[in-house]
């Protein structure tokens, strides 16, 4: 029988990195809109700088600010608590990957595409942010956008 583990490491942060540069992203603490995580991409960040860089590339895009937000692993957790649909069981799995993410202190975005045609560069503006888990949850159907 073979023992695998994992261990995760992380390199100690200077002084420098540890300075956090003034985004103009609102801290302001709001959760999506219901039907969150519905009709949303959600995606996970090891750093919160990286979330709220895609964030400002979304908006740079042209995305509507009210329409995406940063959250922290807590807010994740109370965001999908408050959404009481009869279809949960239907994404119950997809929760439970974000809850996982949520336990092990990750960051999330989540932004509110107009439209299907919108994924590709919602996807396109994340990935050099280092997202991942990306999907877009949609009512009936989860669609894969990264890994």
């Amino acid at each position: 029988m073979n023992n695998i583990a994992t261990i995760e490491t992380y390199e100690p942060l200077t002084r420098e990195q540890l300075v956090v540069e003034q985004l103009p992203v609102s801290t302001k603490r709001a959760l999506p809109a219901t039907p969150f995580p519905r009709k949303y991409v959600l995606s996970v960040f090891v750093d919160l700088q990286d979330a709220r860089q895609a964030a400002l590339a979304l908006r740079a895009a042209g995305f509507d600010e009210q329409g995406i937000n940063v959250l922290q692993s807590s807010d994740l957790v109370e965001a999908v608590a408050q959404d009481q649909s009869p279809f949960d069981i239907i994404t119950s799995i997809d929760y439970d990957i974000y809850l996982r993410e949520a336990s092990r202190g990750r960051f999330f975005l989540a932004v509110r595409p107009a439209g299907y045609a919108q994924l590709k560069q919602i996807r396109d503006l994340l990935a050099p942010h280092h997202a991942y888990l990306a999907r877009y949850i949609d009512t009936w159907t989860v669609t894969e956008l990264l890994p």
